[in-house]
């Protein structure tokens, strides 16, 4: 892995060779500061104040226009390098097959194109030259204190430097590394669950699972903080080792370069400066300890693009379209039986399994509602533009079936969201058996009132997930049951592993009419009181839009229903019709 990510990095060798021997100077110049300083401190009476003042000056701004350059250099490497990787990634999108793309989930694929291509900017910035001018400095130290004091100083700061660049960083480096894999991988699966809570969050707020979704992103988080303390504390630990090391390294120093200056064998200002340079070489390696804390994390970054950009390319083989049910299988693939995280859900089915009855999957006795004045107008609309429903009064008895029709842009849908409550007016009433829609908690309002959408949301994971989050308790007798009433069941039984197959996000692998139907199979699971539906049927052809209708007619007795549509077969079904243009009722009639 290390190979690939510096071949990538070729290109710019002479600028990271720049980077590296500007850093070798900044160190350098680091060091001689302080072997300087200490020196005229030892031999205050035998040199010149100003003259050693001028020479720190120097040396201090070359350290400094050294670190300027060496940071420059290698953040410009790092970004243009980064850049070409983004580039590679997204050139690896484009020519994945469908079977393979189809496995991961856009907030994942984003969040590999983001934050994992950010985590490999250690390696690129903070990783290449620290390491080599750490080596360079900690050889070029020991060398000048074996000839200059005593080889045995040298080969002090040698191990010392050998103990915090080499072996410090290698303590818990496995366990660091598996931590630091699996932090990025849930990392990648908050982003695909957030990615779809926002996508979703229409769909949540009417199914009432934003508390389920609360508590798998708690799950996620919770997975994420123990690898995420793990990595803490190894980094804590070898931190706390290198500082043990270097003032060990330091110690030890002082105390032979004592004993040589003792025996003759060295002079004071040789033993002192040979200790300002053990201490000055601390900043050199202490970077290696601090690029190794975060190697574990680039390194399982770098593998989640690298398994992307190395995933097959499109064969062009006999792979099933991806917007059709028939393309399932292929979707599915290896990942049948599990959610989009790739953990089992346990909710296959016996293959060729007929549906049971579902006990307890009949609607609720209906509702009244009443709209008294109702009028609506979206948030930022032009002034002169007539608000979309304006001066609504409408009845509809427990139990009534009513058809809304009218024109494009006369307010059906608005409609539809307001007695759903996914909008509120902003005059007038509607009311639940006499109560106002905004005074019914939140809970028992979602569990009496549901909207099938005719553009429906898809969520990661399998057939039974999907329809199961309207009713988290229902068991595979209800699904089946209601699948079959939307006429779904038969495509779902011919799925590798029926209610347990995968969907592709956003049900890709579904065509526009079983997407709809799936909506609408949520909205039966949850035997709502009053069913609001929005054009369910209007990408069905004439045979299945009459199955699906015959079946509807015993389903949903009893149920206060609205079909907003434009289909002449749904008028069966309703009590009368209700015709809105320019926001306003025109008529109210039985159907003809």
């Amino acid at each position: 892995m290390i190979a690939r990510l510096a071949a990538f990095a070729r290109p710019f060798a002479i600028p990271l060779a720049l980077s590296t021997a500007l850093r070798v100077v900044q160190l350098t110049c680091g060091i001689a500061v302080l072997a300087v300083a200490v020196g005229a401190v030892v031999k205050i009476e035998e040199i010149s104040v100003a003259g050693t003042a001028v020479l720190i000056a120097v040396l201090a701004l070359a350290k400094g226009a050294a670190h300027y350059g060496e940071q420059y250099l290698g953040h410009w490497v790092a970004f243009t390098v980064l850049a070409r990787l983004r580039v590679t990634f997204f050139d690896a999108l484009t020519r994945l097959s469908r079977g393979v793309l189809h496995q991961h989930r856009s907030g994942d694929l984003t969040a590999r194109a983001t934050a994992d291509v950010n985590s490999v900017e250690v390696f690129y910035a903070h990783t290449i030259a620290p390491a080599i001018a750490a080596a360079v400095v900690s050889i070029g130290s020991a060398a000048c204190l074996a000839v200059a004091a005593d080889p045995a100083l040298g080969v002090i700061l040698l191990t010392g430097a050998a103990l915090s660049g080499l072996v410090v960083p290698l303590l818990g480096r496995r366990a660091s590394e598996r931590a630091a894999r699996r932090r990025q991988h849930t990392r990648g699966q908050i982003a695909a669950h957030v990615t779809d809570s926002i996508g979703g969050l229409r769909e949540l707020t009417l199914l009432r699972a934003l508390g389920q979704w609360q508590d798998r992103l708690d799950a996620l988080d919770a997975r994420a903080t123990a690898d995420t303390r793990t990595l803490a504390v190894r980094t804590a630990s070898r931190s706390a080792a290198n500082t043990a090391v270097l003032a060990a390294t330091v110690c030890a120093i002082a105390l032979a370069g004592a004993y040589l200056w003792q025996n003759g064998r060295i002079t004071m200002l040789a033993w002192w400066v040979s200790v300002a340079v053990a201490l000055a070489l601390g900043p050199a390696l202490t970077a290696v300890e601090a690029f190794a804390s975060e190697f574990g994390t680039t390194l399982a970054a770098a593998r989640r693009l690298f398994a992307i950009i190395d995933a097959p390319a499109e064969s062009g083989g006999d792979e099933s379209a991806p917007g059709t049910a028939a393309g399932a299988g292929a979707a599915a693939g290896s990942g049948a039986g599990q959610d989009g995280a790739g953990t089992t859900t346990g909710l296959s089915a016996v293959p060729g399994a007929r549906p049971a009855a579902g006990p307890g999957t009949r609607p609720r006795t209906g509702v009244a509602v009443s709209l008294r004045g109702v009028r609506f107008a979206y948030p930022g609309a032009p002034d002169g533009v007539p608000p979309v429903l304006d001066g609504i009064d409408l009845d509809l008895p427990p139990g009534s079936a009513t058809a809304v029709l009218g024109p494009t842009g006369s307010g059906k849908s608005s409609l539809g969201y307001l007695l759903a409550a996914v909008l509120t007016p902003a005059e007038g009433t509607i009311t639940l058996d006499g109560t106002d829609l905004r005074d019914i908690p939140d809970d028992e309002l979602r569990r009496r009132v549901a909207l099938a959408d005719q553009r429906p949301f898809v969520f990661s994971g399998t057939v039974a997930d999907n329809v199961r989050i309207a009713r988290p308790e229902a068991s595979d007798a209800d699904l089946w049951h209601v699948l079959e009433v939307v006429a779904l069941a038969d495509t779902v039984r011919g799925l590798p592993q029926q209610l347990g197959t995968p969907l592709s996000e956003r049900g890709r692998n579904l065509s526009g009419g079983e997407l709809q139907r799936l909506s609408l199979a949520q909205a039966l699971l949850r035997r709502p009181a009053l069913l609001i539906c929005d054009e369910v049927t209007s990408q069905l052809d004439a045979a299945t839009e009459a199955r699906l209708l015959r079946r509807l007619r015993t389903e949903l007795a009893g149920c206060t229903t609205v079909w907003i549509t434009h289909r002449r077969a749904t008028l069966d079904l309703v009590d009368r019709v209700v015709v809105l243009d320019g926001g306003r009722i025109t008529t109210q009639d039985l159907p003809a």
